[in-house]
């Protein structure tokens, strides 16, 4: 009767879990460092004020990209964000295209809007934050990482991660520290004891099956007139 087995998978190993965490984390990592070194403001976008379904709106979820500009550059629509007059009732930062300056301040609107905002906005900092590109949707995965439970399961994860290498690789090294170099096992336990016996016909201490020549046998006798 033939039996077949069926093909083992292979145990993954840690190398394995960090190349799968590394392009798992290195995108998401890419996404959120990179504006960092390239001098970038991030925000998400909460509301759908901007999602016109036009060219240049902003659905909701997308991550917009800004930079500070002086107050003195920013021209007619220009998308800034900023953070509304304490009259206005509005609570956080707001997202709309400006739709025109003046003297008075700079009046905005979103995309999609009927109306424009009712507020003069008048800065009281040069600068605002004035967008330079847009993803769409890729904001609801940052509202996923820099929720304060992702971070602690990601660092709970990495933790893990370098304890295990870090085990994988002690017992490796202890592993070839403590290799046999001669023989090993029961037959090492039996030379040790001198219980390894030459066969039938083997040479002492030569390798089994090599024959040695008969013996002559040997007989004693008796000197003559003995006795």
């Amino acid at each position: 009767m033939e039996i077949t087995t069926s093909p083992h998978r292979p145990a993954s190993t840690p190398w394995g879990r960090l190349l799968a965490l590394v392009v798992i984390l290195g995108p998401v990592s890419v996404l959120v460092l990179l504006p960092v070194g390239l001098g970038l403001d991030r925000y998400v976008m909460s509301g759908d004020s901007m999602d016109s379904g036009a060219a240049g709106g902003i659905p909701q979820g997308s991550v917009v990209f800004e930079r500070d500009v002086p107050v003195g550059d920013l021209r007619r629509g220009d998308v800034i964000t900023f953070r509304p007059p304490a009259s206005s009732g509005v609570d956080g930062l707001v997202t709309h295209r400006i739709v025109r300056t003046g003297p008075r301040g700079i009046i905005t609107r979103g995309d999609a809007e009927p109306a424009r905002d009712p507020w003069v906005l008048v800065p009281d900092e040069p600068t605002l934050p004035r967008v330079v590109y847009t993803l769409p949707w890729v904001g609801y995965l940052y509202l996923v990482i820099f929720h304060p439970v992702t971070r602690v399961v990601l660092a709970a994860s990495v933790g893990l991660l370098v304890l295990l290498l870090a085990t994988e690789v002690r017992r490796r090294r202890e592993r070839a520290r403590g290799a046999p170099s001669g023989p090993s096992g029961e037959l090492a336990d039996e030379l040790a004891d001198g219980r390894v016996e030459d066969g039938p016909g083997d040479v002492p201490g030569g390798p089994h099956g090599v024959r040695q020549p008969p013996r002559a046998a040997l007989t004693r006798e008796s000197p003559e007139g003995e006795g």
